[in-house]
């Protein structure tokens, strides 16, 4: 802009000067002023276009910055679009886990309400099973009682006889069995004088009472062949002593009788043995043992729901015992036998957890993987 405003002054003052300057002055002038004009040619040349090729690299970088911030702005919004879609579809994560977590919990809740009521289901049974057990254990104890009164009653009665047949009579035979003939007599000892009694082939001595009874008649001598009383007829009263015997054989240790009798396939004679066993020493040593083949007596007799409740006060009651693995393997079995498949894993499960390193835990595994 300078440098045309001195052109323009330099081209006023030429017009002046070729009013009043000669004609040198005038060639002179004409002359700068071409040289003038070939500077502002120059300068229009160069500055100009170098003007204008700076216009134009500012106006292609420009492009380039536009095109660059558009390809910005769409990867900005391409961007925000995909974080747009994450956050949807975490959201959408997020609420299908808890959906997945709350139908767990209810199924969870349906799980354990049920399994509380089988819990309350079996205890109803087992208190039932208790209840029944109980009422025949003592139904069975009055039985017994019942029995054990009415043998010591004939016992007693029958101790009674004897003694009373020794005070009244003495039966003394005169010959021993063999050498006694078909005629011969029989010769009673009263307390007082001595007496021969015949008896008829037909008639019988029912007992020494009798006999005594007609000692007490006048001697009879008989004429016809008579038979004489069996001289194993004499010591009957004493066959009043048999209670003595069962008293002797009630002293041996019931334990082992009931062994013998459980050996044997007894098991109805082998179960009242241990219970006489159990009654005798209730908290002993070997009540864990006997309860247990108290319950291996029921099992084999099929009454698997008492057998289940023997085996149970071993697991209860003697839980150090070394029965209490089997009492809980043949208990499980005997819930298998009453078809109740599930008590029969838990108590397996038990089994596993309680005594891992038993034969019968090994047993119960091969009896769940079958269940």
């Amino acid at each position: 802009m300078k440098t045309l405003g001195t052109l323009a002054l330099a081209g006023c003052s030429l017009v002046l000067l070729t009013q009043c300057a000669s004609q040198d002055d005038v060639q002179s002038l004409q002359y700068q002023l071409r040289a003038v004009n070939q500077k502002l040619e120059n300068v229009k040349s160069t500055t100009v276009n170098q003007m204008q090729q700076r216009q134009a690299s500012s106006v292609s970088k420009i492009d380039q910055m536009e095109d660059e911030a558009m390809r910005i702005r769409s990867s900005l919004e391409e961007n925000s679009s995909q974080t747009m879609q994450f956050r949807e579809q975490v959201n959408q994560n997020i609420a299908n886990l808890q959906a997945a977590v709350d139908n767990n919990r209810k199924e969870s809740d349906a799980k354990v309400s049920e399994l509380n009521q089988r819990v309350s289901v079996l205890e109803e049974k087992l208190a039932t099973v208790v209840q029944n057990f109980t009422r025949i254990q003592q139904d069975r104890i009055a039985d017994a009682e019942r029995k054990a009164k009415a043998a010591a009653e004939r016992a007693e009665a029958a101790k009674q006889r004897a003694a009373a047949a020794s005070t009244v009579t003495r039966v003394t035979p005169q010959s021993t069995p063999s050498s006694q003939g078909a005629g011969s007599m029989v010769r009673v000892s009263p307390s007082g004088k001595k007496t021969r009694i015949a008896v008829p082939k037909s008639e019988e001595v029912p007992s020494t009472r009798k006999v005594s009874a007609a000692s007490t008649e006048p001697p009879v001598e008989a004429s016809a062949p008579v038979k004489t009383v069996a001289t194993s007829r004499a010591p009957a009263p004493e066959k009043a002593s048999v209670p003595e015997k069962s008293s002797a054989t009630s002293g041996a240790d019931p334990f082992s009788k009931g062994m013998n009798e459980y050996k044997g396939k007894n098991y109805k004679a082998a179960y009242k043995s241990f219970e006489q066993s159990l009654s005798s020493d209730p908290t002993g040593s070997q009540a864990g043992k006997i309860l247990y083949y108290m319950g291996e007596s029921l099992y084999n007799q099929g009454e698997y729901d008492l057998a289940i409740l023997d085996y149970q006060k071993v697991i209860s009651n003697h839980s150090k015992d070394s029965h209490t693995p089997s009492a809980l393997l043949k208990q499980g079995m005997a819930f298998e036998k009453l078809t109740d498949n599930e008590t029969a894993k838990i108590i397996y499960k038990k089994l596993i957890n309680d005594h891992p390193g038993s034969t019968e835990a090994s047993q119960a595994k091969d009896r769940l993987k079958k269940l």
